[in-house]
């Protein structure tokens, strides 16, 4: 019998089990003990190393796998940020606030009335529409992110991570700039946060904002 990981699932190892975010239901589930084990024995194959496994049948009932082929059962694998485009010098490409507005509004208004899922679900056909064909015709996208952040301070709204990361994808990706936004967590206490990236450099926050984070979630 083989496992996959449903569309709607992720997850990253942290502080010794396993952290999933079921982006549908908008949860983070820790795992430990033998659930994270079978997770992590699962491995690229997608099939247990032995025969029936109870742990494997819990997280099936609860939805967390899916029996059968499909996408792999592996953690979210991105490169740790090594600089900021916010901490690094250089020129700022002129933003439009009145743009940064709109696609920060609309962030929040699909989160509000829509939810994380179907917001997430939205983003991804924007990305797939706005690169497709024209990923990285970008030469600067750190002046582009200095841009944003200069034109950021002049919306009345408090910074919230999910909606202004998620503006800000979307204003790259339409200047052609192929990056992702990350949802990660800590453990102990227990928090979330999301960012952007590309590569290794961070787009959205200062380095000290995500050092303590590990990625979950990737879009």
């Amino acid at each position: 019998m083989s496992y996959h990981l449903p569309s709607h699932v992720s997850f990253g190892f942290v502080g010794g089990g396993a952290v999933l975010l079921d982006i549908e239901a908008d949860r983070y589930l820790m795992l430990r003990g033998a659930e994270a084990g079978a997770l992590a024995a699962l491995g690229t194959s997608g099939a247990p190393r032995s025969g029936a496994d109870p742990a494997l049948d819990r997280l099936t009932a609860r939805g967390l796998l899916a029996k059968g082929p499909g996408a792999a059962v592996l953690p979210i694998s991105v490169p740790a940020p090594t600089a900021s485009a916010l901490e690094l010098a250089g020129k700022a490409e002129r933003a439009s606030a009145l743009e940064i507005g709109r696609y920060r509004a609309g962030a929040s208004l699909r989160l509000r009335f829509q939810g994380i899922g179907a917001t997430v679900a939205r983003w991804r056909a924007l990305k797939a529409r706005h690169l497709r064909g024209r990923a990285d015709r970008a030469t600067d996208p750190g002046a582009m992110a200095r841009g944003y952040a200069a034109a950021r301070v002049q919306l009345p709204w408090r910074r919230l991570c999910v909606p202004d990361s998620l503006a800000l994808a979307r204003f790259l990706w339409k200047r052609d700039v192929d990056c992702d936004v990350l949802f990660g967590v800590r453990i102990d206490p227990f928090a979330a946060h999301a960012w952007v990236q590309k590569g290794e450099l961070l787009l959205s926050d200062n380095i000290n904002a995500v050092a303590d984070y590990t990625p979950v979630f990737r879009l």
